[in-house]
C-alpha cells in the first residue's frame, strides 16, 4: 500500500527505465540558485528508514498544495491527514531547502532500476511565486539528511495542530525502574532501588529508594539515605521522562551519520543535545547515566560524557534530581 506513491508524482507517467541500468536524464542547464522564498506548490517523496508514523509506516509523500478556495494545504498523502499550511511551515519547509543547499540539485535525474522498495527513487518538486521551480529524482537514500529533517518540519508541525499520527507509537506504559547517576565536577549523585539488610528496613521493606552522593575529590560521601517508595513514584517519573518525548528521542538516535551505522548510542549520542561535526572528547569528572525500565519491557539506557548531549539533557535532569531531591528533604 505505502508503495503505492512511489509510481509518479503530480498525476505524470513513469517513465520507463532501464532494466538494471541507470537512467539520467539530467538538465544540466536548470539554474542552481533559487532567488524566490515564497512557495507556491511543494511535493516529496521518500523513504525513510529512521523514521516512522503512528502505524510504523516508512514511506512519505508530503505535499503543499492550493485546494477549492486557493489557500495552501499541508498534506502527507499516504496517512491522509491535512491542515491549512501557514507561515511556519512554508518558511521551516525552505529552511531545509535552504541548509541543505538542495538548489544545487536542480534538474537531476538519476535513477537506477530495479533497487529494493527502499532505495526506489525519490522526488523533490516545488514551485515558487516567482516561476522558479526546484525539480530533482534521485534513488532515494533511506538516511537522507535533508528527507529527515523535512519529515521532522511536517511531523512538529502536524503534532502542534494535535495531529501525531507522524510520529511513532508513544511508549503507553509506566517506568516500573529507574537508575540515575550524574556526575557533575567529580560529585556523583546516584538515586535507584536498593535491596538492604533487615536491620536497615523500614517498615519491614528491604527494597528502599537511595540517595547516594560521592565527592571523588575528597573520597567522601556526603550522604547515604534510603526511604520507601513514594506510593506514586513511578508515575511522577513516567510522567516526567514523557514530557520530554524521551521513548522517541532514544530510538530516533540509533542511526550515527558520521560513521553510518547504527552505533550513536554507544558513542555517547541520545537525540537530547546538539552532536557536531567533529569528533566531541569526553568530558573529565561530567557523565550522566539514566537507566529505565517500562513495563511493556522496553529499555532505555542512556551513557553519556559529551557535553553537547549533558547539555541537551539539562531540563530533564533537572526535574529528576529536584524530585528526587524533595523526596529526601
Amino acid at each position: 500500500m505505502a508503495e503505492k506513491k512511489l509510481f509518479g508524482l503530480f498525476g505524470k507517467r513513469k517513465p520507463q527505465h532501464i532494466c538494471g541500468g541507470t537512467t539520467d536524464r539530467t538538465d544540466k542547464d536548470a539554474p542552481k540558485t533559487i532567488t524566490s522564498k515564497e512557495i507556491t506548490r511543494f511535493q516529496a517523496d521518500f523513504y525513510l528508514a529512521t523514521r516512522c508514523t503512528e502505524k510504523e509506516e516508512h514511506f512519505f509523500l508530503f505535499e503543499i498544495k492550493t485546494d477549492e478556495n486557493d489557500s495552501l494545504l499541508a498534506c502527507e498523502a499516504n496517512s491522509g491527514i491535512s491542515a491549512k499550511a501557514d507561515e511556519k511551515l512554508l518558511q521551516g519547509v525552505q529552511q531545509v531547502i535552504d541548509d541543505q543547499k538542495l538548489a544545487l540539485k536542480n534538474g537531476e535525474y538519476h535513477v537506477t532500476a530495479g533497487l529494493p522498495p527502499e532505495y526506489q527513487p525519490c522526488t523533490l518538486d516545488v514551485s515558487y511565486a516567482s516561476g522558479e521551480k526546484l525539480l530533482f529524482t534521485v534513488n532515494n537514500d533511506p538516511y537522507s539528511l535533508w528527507a529527515e529533517q523535512l519529515y521532522t518540519v511536517f511531523s512538529d508541525w502536524f503534532a502542534e495542530k494535535g495531529d501525531r499520527s507522524l510520529l511513532p507509537p508513544r511508549e503507553t506504559s509506566q517506568v516500573n525502574y529507574i537508575r540515575l547517576v550524574v556526575l557533575e565536577d567529580f560529585v556523583q549523585r546516584w538515586y535507584g532501588g536498593i535491596t538492604v539488610s533487615d536491620d536497615e528496613a523500614i517498615d519491614g521493606q528491604t527494597f528502599l529508594l537511595q540517595k547516594s552522593v560521592f565527592d571523588f575529590h575528597t573520597k567522601k560521601s556526603d550522604h547515604d539515605n534510603y526511604i520507601l517508595f513514594p506510593q506514586d513514584y513511578y508515575r511522577s517519573i513516567t510522567a516526567i521522562i514523557d514530557k520530554y518525548d524521551l521513548a522517541m528521542k532514544y530510538d530516533f538516535s540509533r542511526y550515527d551519520r558520521t560513521a553510518r551505522d547504527l552505533g550513536s548510542h554507544s558513542r555517547g549520542y541520545f537525540g537530547m543535545g546538539i552532536r557536531p561535526d567533529e569528533d566531541e572528547p569526553d568530558l573529565e569528572g561530567n557523565s550522566v547515566s539514566l537507566h529505565l525500565k517500562y513495563e511493556s519491557g522496553r529499555r532505555i539506557n542512556i551513557d553519556t560524557k559529551k557535553a553537547g548531549e549533558i547539555k541537551g539533557m539539562q531540563p530533564l535532569l533537572k526535574e529528576l534530581l529536584d524530585y528526587h531531591d524533595s523526596l529526601f528533604g
